[in-house]
């Protein structure tokens, strides 16, 4: 009878909470909706989950013969690319430390830089601030799960194709970010050799910069079938009008599509046309209505059903020849598909290739007890100074790694 109140309660307390949540915000409503769901499932599997410190973990040995399988039957092939990224886990910790150190000395100069923390909100489109990126809450778990699960399945095949045991897998949850492991033997693993230890400890971020480079090569070829097929085609030049030119003058904005009923679709078609005048002439300008969508495809997509003409008459540019007055953006199209649809293929992809790359190459520097920290461990274990070489390094590039979050707080404009 408890447990039946208890229960009405919540399912009361949750839907009182949603009509709320609707009542200020959509976006807030499903974020909070995605907060519930977290809790119930943890308190759904609240007997298998346990409080470790801050973090909720739920062990279990489904998986493991799963990847027991894959990495048997494939033995050879994952041993040759275990070597793949054990060289790329290398190159990319070498990398992206310069590149930290690099992006610090530009925070220090107040020039626009540092890196940024990916976290889910109560948003409909990302939120840019310093410190930090703001996604909505559905691409940063779809994100999340593309670096996750290969990240850690990688991690597996490595420990099992040299006989590492794995005690278990299992998923984790830091307040509202989750995430999943594959746990190994580490006694198991402390004993074997340095390139047994190199390819577990390199195989997870390498995992993601194979999901990250899948995502460049699907997004070019993307693009290369909706032009190929017309789903998508240039229809016009996106531009910016410079202050107090021509085009400023007239207020016009979104993407030029025509000049005196002369179809304009390319910046080429733009620039040969507007040669044909001289300074001081008065031509009709066509201007679409035009959306600008993030990610891999272009920015700006037509909408003809709000076309504007206007009179302009032209400025004389430095030299002497006809000036409309506009900084060109790039060529918009023209959609033959759901602009919803053609958004979020554009914005999912670009932010699964950020997650990927992004985390993968933080998960590679020399900061233990992240992957990178540990391979670094093991290519100066032959030093008579191993641990205070690691620790110098780790804490220093800890250092670098929290000035770039927090230092454009307090020194950018």
């Amino acid at each position: 009878m408890k447990k039946s109140s208890a229960a009405i309660s919540i399912i009361i307390g949750v839907i009182v909470a949603a009509a709320l949540s609707f009542a200020i915000s959509a976006d807030i409503a499903l974020f909070a909706g995605f907060i519930v769901a977290i809790a119930l499932l943890i308190y759904s599997d609240r007997r298998s989950v346990k409080l470790e410190g801050i973090i909720f973990i739920r062990r279990t040995q489904k998986g493991r013969s799963f990847i027991d399988r894959v990495a048997v039957r494939h033995r050879g092939f994952w041993r040759k690319m275990s070597y793949v990224g054990i060289a790329l886990g290398i190159v990319f910790m070498v990398l992206g430390s310069l590149l930290l150190i690099s992006q610090a000395y530009a925070v220090l100069s107040g020039a626009e830089g540092g890196v940024k923390l990916l976290l889910p909100g109560p948003v409909s489109t990302p939120v840019n601030a310093p410190g930090v990126f703001v996604v909505p809450w559905w691409i940063w778990v779809i994100g999340i799960a593309f670096v996750i699960i290969p990240h850690e399945f990688m991690h597996g095949i490595m420990c099992r194709i040299d006989k590492v045991r794995i005690k278990s897998v299992g998923w984790l949850l830091l307040i509202v970010i989750p995430g999943a492991f594959v746990e190994p033997d580490e006694k198991q693993l402390a004993k074997t050799k340095r390139a047994t230890k190199l390819r577990v400890y390199a195989a997870g971020s390498f995992a993601n910069m194979i999901v990250a480079a899948i995502v460049l090569l699907v997004a070019f070829a993307a693009i290369f079938a909706m032009s190929a097929s017309s789903v998508i085609m240039p229809s016009g030049v996106a531009f910016t009008p410079i202050k107090d030119g021509s085009a400023y003058n007239a207020s016009l904005s979104g993407s030029i599509i025509a000049i005196n009923d002369i179809s304009i679709r390319t910046h080429a078609q733009l620039s040969s046309e507007l040669s044909k005048y001289n300074p001081g002439d008065a031509i009709s300008v066509s201007t679409a209505e035009t959306y600008y969508v993030s990610g891999f495809f272009p920015q700006g997509v037509i909408n003809r059903d709000n076309v504007t003409a206007k009179t302009v008459v032209l400025g004389s540019g430095e030299n002497g020849k006809a000036f409309l007055g506009v900084g060109v953006l790039g060529e918009s199209v023209e959609l033959n598909m759901s602009l919803q649809a053609y958004a979020i293929i554009s914005v999912l992809l670009f932010w699964i290739f950020l997650f990927s790359f992004g985390i993968g190459l933080v998960n590679l520097l020399p900061i233990k007890p992240l992957d990178g920290g540990l391979i670094f461990e093991e290519l100066v274990s032959g030093s008579r100074h191993k641990k205070v070489i690691v620790r110098t390094v780790s804490v220093f590039m800890l250092l670098v790694l929290i000035f770039n979050i927090i230092g454009p707080l307090f020194l950018t404009g």
